[in-house]
């Protein structure tokens, strides 16, 4: 299943932001976008199974991607900020489980 969002009033924060140079929107915007996912980070940090906690400690809102997620991501859009576990391996295993253990998700019911 693959989750999705809905946002409203992107026409307007559109109209709004293009009368703004490029670096204040950057500076404008993407605090106010980390602030916003914190809440979901805080849910995955609160979700993910404790053994060593490494997975819970690696789970952060940042605006830059570990070199191997930024391989992987294309832009869509000039301002991005992103929440998540860091590029752990493990953390793919424990959201989706493989053929030894089952799933124990703690991203996807983050949203």
């Amino acid at each position: 299943m693959k989750p999705t969002m809905r946002v409203e009033g992107g026409d307007k924060l559109r109209k709004a932001m293009s009368r703004l140079k490029r670096g204040t929107q950057r500076k404008v915007v993407q605090p106010i976008l980390a602030e916003r996912l914190e809440p979901m980070a805080e849910t995955m940090r609160a979700r993910a199974r404790r053994r060593t906690g490494q997975m819970a400690d690696s789970v952060t809102v940042s605006t830059r991607l570990s070199p191997s997620q930024r391989g992987k991501e294309r832009r869509e859009s000039p301002i991005e900020v992103y929440a998540g576990p860091g590029s752990l391996p493990q953390a793919i295993q424990e959201e989706f489980g493989n053929f030894r253990e089952a799933p124990h998700p703690f991203v996807t019911p983050a949203y």
